[in-house]
């Protein structure tokens, strides 16, 4: 069950996990210009607008050690790496908890983590195009929360320029509402909160691979939002989805988590 805290509050705070045995050390977000040199990680937190940050740094334990035997031996380094990360966002006007664990299970530890701060959304690194944001690809599906999306949509869109495109890819027997009605459903609901319509885009791919149809439109947004979408851990946070993302593309997807 997630933690029991203030809407008002609780909406707006953000999980960012990160995975801090990586060498070179991680970095919250990239640009595709290498020669951008603005502070991108800024840039995008700003664009979402939340009311808290919270940061997970992981490091993962093999099955053959524990994460005692870890932690004595590189407890140091990740809380360097973690703390370095902090201080980048250091000019946001809100604290920045951390949180270190040394873990068997990174998912489990996510969704637990993102309970007891009352995250409402996970937000995983990443490389923007542009900022400000131009684009938002959000993926929808039937099934999925969509009022909780609208609004948190609503939330961090609502004063920004970004184009908003609902896309819905479907294989066979995955949805029982029609795309377009769904898509048509989801664009009513954030006119709605305040979103112009102008800004709101809807495509739909119904051919081949429903991830390979995500990965390929992905690389031309700044950010992918999506919702939990199963009731086990690793299926709502590191479903099938979600992993074709995290895996196959490099942009930062924004998972929109599940009332539970």
């Amino acid at each position: 069950m997630a933690a029991t805290c203030d809407v008002e509050t609780a909406k707006q705070r953000v999980l960012i996990p990160m995975q801090l045995d990586e060498s070179p050390p991680p970095r919250l977000f990239a640009s595709d210009d290498d020669s951008a040199t603005d502070d991108v990680s800024a840039a995008l937190i700003e664009a979402l607008k939340p009311s808290q940050i919270v940061l997970l740094g992981c490091w993962p334990v093999p099955d053959q050690s524990s994460p005692k035997q870890l932690r004595e031996q590189f407890e140091d380094e990740a809380s360097e790496r973690l703390e370095r990360i902090r201080h980048s966002l250091k000019e946001q006007a809100f604290e920045i908890p951390t949180e270190l664990s040394f873990t068997k299970d990174r998912d489990h530890l996510i969704d637990r983590v993102a309970n007891k701060h009352g995250c409402e959304s996970v937000l995983h690194p990443g490389a923007v195009r542009s900022t400000p944001l131009e684009s938002a690809l959000v993926l929808l599906k039937s099934h999925s929360d969509l009022d909780r999306i609208a609004r948190v949509l609503s939330e961090v869109f609502a004063d920004s320029t970004t184009t908003i495109v609902l896309f819905h890819a479907v294989e066979r027997g995955d949805d029982t509402v029609g795309p377009e009605s769904l898509l048509r459903a989801v664009a009513d609901r954030l006119t709605e909160q305040g979103i112009p319509g102008d800004r709101i885009h809807r495509e739909q791919s119904g051919r081949g691979s429903r991830n390979d149809a995500i990965v390929s439109a992905a690389t031309d947004h700044d950010l992918i939002v999506l919702g939990e979408s199963k009731p086990s851990v690793r299926e709502r946070i590191f479903g099938p989805v979600q992993s074709a993302i995290t895996d196959r593309t490099d942009r930062p997807p924004l998972t929109v988590r599940a009332n539970t």
